[in-house]
């Protein structure tokens, strides 16, 4: 077929069409040229129609691509001033490590290689743009949005320009498309001038005649020879083969007709969820897709005729699950019962059960608060049976020994879901989560895989050391001296200190009252307004994220004194929460929060966060941290302060396996180490010897708080 057999729309959006299959693959299939602005090299996999590549080969099919490099401000200002020696070094080394990267990422392996393998063969010619600040804006607009331009053999053309997720790392059927406008050489009038001038820009572009402010590059010829080596080491067919196996697997396992496909380790993930009799836990880093992933295994139970129940820990998430569900699955027509938060119908006679029975006619989705659905009125009604999928959101929540009542509920699947599911220092409630659950479905999911695979953002580490004043260094040295003599006193060879600890309430309440001096720290004040001042720009979104309200009003009233467009997020806060939440991510500022990067609430657009509030739990300091690496269109980086806290002085060794210290310090260090800047822990490192702690001991120590469950 020809372009012009298909009736395109002028305009398309991945929320109400599916523009892979109602414009890209028809497009790929009947071209045989494919004009395209890309974003940078990196991007280039994420452009090509892998479903219709096989067409558009045997037709012959060529495309020309113009992507941009990498670079810092420091590079792009010597491309632009330089000499020509000292550009092609530039440009070299930018796009060297960008084909790395793509090597280096477990999803990309593959079409990285092929993409080499196209360019080896000529039917990829790649040209490399930079532009400088003034321009003509037609020119900027047409590098910005993407332009592209289909071509088939009867002399017809396609051009469309749109917004498009850079961000989105998986094999993409529909060139990453967001939405776009579309038009068609053979409408004339003021579709085939629309189409015409597209051609007649790339154009100019490619043959580098767009004007001085627009500088085209050949791939330099190391980056040619490195190419040309990836091609000669790969089979072209067997590696299209493979691709077009994993987007197979991909769409199996595609929650929606339209919209989110799975990536690789989501893929895994239910495979082996599969393979283990549809029981375990996915040990996923936070922000990396867990919700998403279980998504996908509630469209399968559903099409299997099964009834579904969610637990979850907050409020904010028992409308989050709703939401997520209904837009990832808009093609089926789900009912959802929604219980606690003044959801009170499951408590009608017979309501529940008539929820979780057995019903293959009508989809059915239970979404149930942790603390509702432990009570004895929800388990008692709710009808158990091997027809009932059990899925746990946070689900080292439900470890705490009132929660664990759900437990007694009978059901067939069942899947757990947390980046940390071992509740410390609790294993009777750790014990308790896999036996009802299963194991850890392998492989685990780490922070750092995510951030190697571009799942998560790329991220610069700033600890900062903050010291407690003299009033408070006195009194954390008179209450640990206290600590000290009760230690003394209990210990014995049989008992471990996390044993004395939990079975002597007093030294647990002078744990929590030191624990307290170090969270209220008067320095953290002064910490967060100089940050602020030297680094906060307007229209970035900064999170502040406090210990305690007094804390974060007074942060606060400062930084509005120093003219911060600053706001305060908080449960119990008098203003509307919702409403606080969207003008921050409308226009920016300065978010001063509690509990806000823990579970339920997302703000992937922040860039920025300093952390001051201290926490003994390693669960808390991975969420906090974990949440501001959550991926947004744009966000090349994310920033984070952290505010160690210290005490001076050595820390007694009896305290070690405790100590809220102890545990940061360590944390930090780990955390550091996956940054854009490791050296950042140098100092960290020095602090931890001067305090005679084996950091690498201590990374995952730490008690289990069930305060604010």
């Amino acid at each position: 077929m020809t372009l012009s057999n298909y009736d395109f729309k002028s305009s398309y959006n991945r929320i109400d069409d599916d523009i892979a299959e109602e414009f890209y693959l028809p497009c790929m299939r009947s071209s045989v040229k494919y004009d395209r602005i890309s974003g940078f090299y990196g991007s280039t996999v994420y452009i090509i129609a892998w479903k219709a590549l096989k067409e558009f080969i045997n037709n012959q099919g060529e495309m020309r691509i113009v992507c941009s490099p990498v670079l810092s401000d420091d590079d792009r200002k010597a491309m632009e001033e330089g000499e020509q020696a000292k550009q092609d070094e530039i440009l070299e080394e930018s796009l060297k490590k960008e084909l790395q990267d793509m090597l280096d990422d477990e999803n990309l392996k593959l079409p990285a290689r092929l993409l080499a393998c196209m360019i080896a063969s000529g039917i990829i010619k790649l040209k490399i743009c930079i532009i400088k600040d003034i321009i003509h804006p037609s020119i900027r607009s047409m590098l910005h949005d993407k332009t592209g331009i289909f071509y088939d053999a009867d002399g017809n053309a396609v051009g469309f320009r749109g917004s498009f997720n850079e961000t989105y790392k998986g094999l993409s059927n529909d060139g990453n498309i967001e939405s776009t406008d579309v038009f068609q050489s053979w409408d004339g009038g003021k579709e085939a001038i629309r189409v015409s001038d597209a051609i007649d820009l790339f154009s100019r572009i490619w043959d580098g005649e767009a004007g001085e402010n627009v500088k085209v590059y050949d791939i330099p010829n190391a980056i040619k020879e490195a190419i040309f080596q990836q091609a000669s080491q790969s089979d072209f067919e067997l590696l299209l083969d493979e691709i077009q196996t994993q987007i197979s697997n991909e769409e199996k396992w595609k929650p929606g007709l339209k919209g989110r496909t799975p990536r690789k380790h989501q893929i895994v993930a239910l495979d082996h969820w599969i393979a283990a009799g549809r029981r375990g836990i996915l040990k996923h880093a936070t922000g990396s897709g867990k919700t998403f992933t279980a998504i996908c295994a509630i469209r399968d139970s559903l099409v299997r005729g099964e009834t579904i129940i969610v637990f979850v820990p907050s409020k904010e998430l028992l409308y989050h699950w709703k939401k997520e569900i209904k837009t990832s699955i808009p093609d089926l027509d789900i009912f959802f019962l929604l219980c606690g938060d003044n959801n009170n119908s499951w408590r009608n006679l017979n309501e529940l059960d008539k929820w979780t029975n057995k019903n293959n006619r009508v989809y059915k989705i239970v979404i149930a608060m942790m603390t509702t659905a432990a009570s004895v009125d929800f388990i008692s009604n709710v009808h158990g049976g091997e027809h009932l999928f059990v899925i746990a959101d946070e689900v080292h929540r439900l470890g705490s020994r009132q929660r664990r009542n759900v437990f007694n509920i009978i059901s067939g699947p069942r899947l757990g879901l947390s980046a940390t599911p071992e509740r410390y220092g609790d294993p009777e409630g750790t014990n308790a989560i896999f036996e009802y659950f299963g194991d850890i479905i392998q492989p685990e999911y780490s922070l750092e895989d995510a951030i190697k695979d571009h799942v998560l953002t790329r991220y610069f580490y700033h600890p900062q050391q903050v010291y407690l004043s003299p009033p408070e260094q006195d009194e954390w040295n008179s209450v640990s001296a206290e600590i000290s003599k009760l230690f003394a006193r209990q210990a014995t060879n049989d008992k471990s200190m996390t044993d004395i600890m939990l079975s002597n309430p007093h030294i647990s309440q002078l744990l929590i009252k030191r624990a307290r001096i170090l969270k209220n720290a008067e320095n953290k004040v002064t910490l967060a307004i100089n940050i602020l001042k030297q680094h906060f720009k307007v229209g970035q979104r900064w999170i502040i994220y406090c210990d305690n309200q007094n804390q974060l009003k007074t942060i606060r009233k400062i930084a509005e004194a120093e003219g911060f467009d600053a706001f305060e997020y908080f449960s119990e806060m008098e203003g509307d929460r919702d409403e606080t939440l969207k003008y921050f991510l409308r226009h920016g500022g300065v978010l001063i929060s509690i509990k806000c990067l823990d579970e339920g609430v997302d703000v992937p657009s922040t860039t920025h966060a300093l952390i001051l509030a201290s926490s003994k739990n390693p669960r808390e300091f991975i969420q906090r941290r974990g949440r501001v690496l959550r991926q947004s269109p744009g966000k090349t980086f994310a920033h984070l302060y952290d505010a160690i806290t210290l005490p001076n002085g050595k820390i007694e060794e009896f305290d070690k396996s405790n100590n809220i210290v102890t545990g940061e310090l360590s944390r930090a260090i780990q955390f550091g180490a996956w940054a854009e800047n490791p050296s950042c822990i140098t100092d960290l490192k020095l602090i931890a010897i001067d305090y005679g702690i084996n950091y690498m001991d201590y990374v995952y120590g730490g008690i289990e708080n069930d305060e604010h469950e």
